[in-house]
């Protein structure tokens, strides 16, 4: 009976190891796991946030265009208002000129 309990606290020794090991693989699985996948989340964070800056700065370069164009344009009509009232400017400059 005496070597029945000895070889029972073997097995409980030995299961226990057995137990601790498992656990640990597990948790070492498990970190690995979660550490992939913190990766994959965080490359796909910063995908995403190069297609949204790319976007913003492709919606901007086009707003800019348009403000240019826009801007352009008031030029060319102040420019064309101006040469059509150069000469009564020439003539208004000339009569004060001549006074």
């Amino acid at each position: 009976m005496l070597d029945d309990i000895k070889a029972a606290e073997a097995a409980a020794v030995t299961t226990r190891k057995n137990a601790q090991l498992q656990a640990r693989s597990l948790l070492r699985d498990a970190e690995e796991a979660a550490n992939a996948k913190g990766a994959e989340l965080i490359y796909a964070a910063r995908e995403e946030a190069k297609a949204t800056v790319a976007q913003a700065q492709s919606e901007a370069q086009r707003k800019a265009a348009i403000m240019v164009a826009e801007r352009g344009q008031a030029d060319k009509d102040a420019a064309a208002k101006a040469r059509k009232n150069l000469p009564k400017s020439v003539k208004f400059i000339v009569e004060r000129a001549m006074v």
